[in-house]
């Protein structure tokens, strides 16, 4: 008795352990939002300054980790200017930004990074390269900028203003302000010199283009963006604290601020579900299944009334309307059902990527799907 006692508990165990498995692994997949990034605004990373925009390394990787486990996705900065010319991101995206190229993101943000493989913009003021310690936080200096985009394919630069970083008497920020006596186009001539400069000066320590920037105090005006669009930027990062959306001005990129030390993980995860923009009516993104295999390197081939799906190692089959996949003998819930559309068999964009277990964008432009680029170090 006591033995058939025994069995049956542990069976009742190796049960709930089944059922507490999926709930356990569902929180990491919840969907927060679509089609929108979370653009994170930070600082200085250091452990024992302090001011309104500076935490310590401590809070910086307990924030990037707790957003990790909430199913938050990083993305990089190419990824983003996808994302705004028509392309997919990840549910739940998050890219991470940083203002003035201070040398706390060298030494204290860039090895967090670079441990959880997040991607990170820093705005440089390029003034300060001329001598790097010489500013009263001491800034980044070209050898550590190289280093860091040329180590890896997820650290990206862009401008803070070359000398403008800074407010006239009359409190106004130099790049919006007017100086003493000087006209319109001596003001116009003013910045479009002063954004060349910082694109000039950060020439050869990326790869990357350089036609991002962010905006002093977060400050701009028609006038001063007409010359740093001039001056080619193509993106610019204001300070507004609410979500990026591709209909957003693409020279008035808000962000939501990450960097003060009372934010606890907690409160910038609540501060991001706070600024979610509805999407009222909108439906899971469908692609031709077949295709889509296809684009990836794989095959599929019609059984009888099901579509099977082969990529590498892996094999699925599908059936029309059914919200399940085969994988041998075993079936694979799926969030939305397979459907029949003008001819083709279609699956929602998210459906795919986890059958396959591979993060996935879609460009409507060309109509093709394609694996996103997992954030690396490059071997020496």
């Amino acid at each position: 008795m006591s033995k058939r006692i025994g069995i049956t508990i542990l069976l009742s165990l190796i049960g709930l352990t089944f059922l507490l498995t999926p709930l356990s692994a569902k929180r990491s997949q919840d969907i927060y939002y679509q089609d929108q990034v979370a653009v994170l605004m930070y600082h200085h990373i250091h452990d024992t300054d302090t001011s309104s925009s500076t935490i310590t390394s401590s809070l910086f990787q307990n924030q990037l980790q707790f957003l990790l486990s909430k199913g938050y996705h990083f993305i990089t900065l190419n990824e983003f200017k996808q994302y705004l010319a028509g392309a997919t991101v990840p549910s739940n995206a998050v890219l991470v930004t940083f203002d003035d190229g201070y040398q706390s993101f060298y030494t204290g943000a860039y090895p967090i990074l670079k441990s959880l493989r997040v991607p990170a913009v820093n705005f440089v003021i390029t003034h300060d390269l001329a001598d790097p310690l010489a500013s009263y936080i001491p800034s980044m200096s070209k050898e550590q900028i190289s280093e860091m985009t040329h180590a890896t394919n997820f650290i990206n630069i862009g401008c803070h203003t070359d000398s403008l970083h800074n407010k006239l008497p009359s409190g106004d920020a130099m790049l919006v302000g007017r100086m003493d006596g000087e006209n319109d186009d001596a003001y116009k001539q003013r910045v479009l010199q002063d954004t060349q400069a910082c694109v000039g000066k950060l020439a050869g320590l990326t790869d990357a283009p350089l036609d991002v920037m962010a905006y002093p105090y977060g400050i701009t005006s028609p006038a001063a963006t007409e010359q740093i669009q001039k001056a080619g930027i193509r993106y610019a990062f204001t300070i507004s604290p609410e979500m990026a959306t591709r209909s957003a001005d693409h020279l008035l990129i808000p962000r939501i601020n990450a960097g003060s030390p009372g934010i606890t993980p907690e409160l910038l995860d609540r501060s991001i579900q706070r600024r979610i923009q509805a999407q009222p009516g909108s439906a899971p993104l469908r692609v031709d299944a077949a295709a889509a295999v296809a684009q990836l390197g794989g095959s599929a081939s019609a059984e009888g009334g099901a579509l099977r799906l082969r990529l590498g190692q892996e094999a699925f089959t599908l059936q029309v309307n059914a919200a399940e996949a085969t994988r041998g003998s075993a079936r694979v819930k799926l969030k939305e059902p397979v459907l029949r559309e003008h001819g083709q068999v279609t699956i929602a964009l998210d459906d795919l990527s986890a059958l396959f277990g591979l993060p996935l964008v879609y460009t409507p432009s060309t109509g093709t799907v394609a694996a996103r680029v997992v954030p690396s170090v490059k071997s020496n």
